[in-house]
C-alpha cells in the first residue's frame, strides 16, 4: 500500500532521516542530534525513513521498555517543531508489532504525524526504507523478509559482545559495501517500484532510500534520481537528505 500526500498539500521542503539505529550500542545518533534538529527546522515535513529504533540490539531488555523510548523519541521532536508535519516509515529493525500498533495509534490522535506504512509518495518523489531490495524484486519475498525480522526477539544477551566486536572491526561497513553496492541496489529498487508503476512515466522524478548505510546523492537510474542518507552507526557516514518539492 502506498502512502500517499494531498497535492493540495504539498510541502516545500522535506527532509528524510533513517537508520538511526537508536536503542543500540552502534548508534551515533546523539552526536547529530544538532545536524537532525537544523535539517527539521529547515523542512516542513519530516519523513522518519525506517530504523530509527534497533529492536533487535536494544540496550533495553522489555519490550516494553523499547517502545516507550521510541515514542517518547517522537513525541519529543513534535514537541520541540510544533509546526512540522511527520510521517513514518516502517524499516526491518523497528519493524515491532507492539511498536506499529502505537503509532497507528498515534496518526490517529495526532493531525501532524502520519503512519506511512512502508511507500510513501509526496509529490514526484517516492521515499521508502529500502529493504524491499531484499525482496529480489518481488513483493511477496519483500513481505517474507520483512515479516521474519518482525517475528525476530531482542537478540540474547551472550550475543552483544560478538555484535560490538563486529562493529569495532568495522566487519559491518565492509559487509555493507559488498551486499548494497549502489547501482545494485538502485536496480531493485527501481525493479520493485515498477510493480505499482512508481516510474518516471508515471511522474516519480526522485526516490529517497535508506537500509543499505551508503550515502548517494543523485544516482540516476531509468531518469530518476536516487537519494540515501547513510546511518548514523559507528564508522559510517550519516548527513540527512533534505529535498526542495519540485512538483508543480
Amino acid at each position: 500500500m502506498i502512502y500517499t500526500w494531498p497535492d493540495a498539500e504539498l510541502p516545500k521542503r522535506i527532509a528524510f532521516v533513517s537508520d538511526l539505529h537508536l536503542m543500540s550500542t552502534r548508534s551515533t545518533a546523539e552526536s547529530y542530534r544538532e545536524q537532525i534538529a537544523d535539517v527539521i527546522d529547515r523542512s516542513e515535513l519530516v519523513v522518519w525513513g525506517g530504523d530509527l529504533f534497533d529492536f533487535r540490539w536494544s540496550r533495553f531488555r522489555h519490550e516494553t521498555d523499547s517502545v516507550a523510548f521510541a515514542i517518547n523519541y517522537l513525541c519529543d521532536w513534535m514537541t520541540e517543531y510544533p509546526s512540522k508535519s511527520f510521517a513514518f516509515l516502517c524499516g526491518n529493525h523497528d519493524a515491532n508489532a507492539a511498536l506499529l500498533c502505537e503509532l497507528k495509534a498515534m496518526s490517529e490522535d495526532q493531525s501532524r504525524f502520519h503512519f506511512a506504512g512502508d511507500v510513501m509518495r509526496v509529490g514526484d518523489t517516492v521515499m521508502l526504507h529500502g529493504d524491499q531490495i531484499e525482496g529480489r524484486g518481488t513483493e511477496d519475498r519483500f513481505l517474507r523478509y520483512r515479516n521474519r525480522w518482525a517475528e525476530k526477539k531482542r537478540a540474547a544477551p551472550w550475543r552483544f559482545p560478538g555484535y560490538d566486536a563486529i562493529v569495532v572491526a568495522r566487519a559491518h561497513k565492509v559487509a555493507a559495501a559488498i551486499a548494497h553496492r549502489n547501482r545494485m541496489a538502485v536496480r531493485k529498487l527501481s525493479r520493485f517500484l515498477a510493480l505499482s508503476d512508481l516510474n518516471r512515466d508515471n511522474g516519480v522524478r526522485r526516490v529517497v532510500f535508506g537500509h543499505t548505510h551508503r550515502i548517494i546523492t543523485g544516482l540516476e537510474h531509468n531518469r530518476v534520481l536516487y537519494f540515501n542518507g547513510g546511518a548514523a552507526i559507528r564508522h559510517v557516514r550519516f548527513k540527512p537528505v533534505e529535498l526542495e518539492n519540485n512538483s508543480s
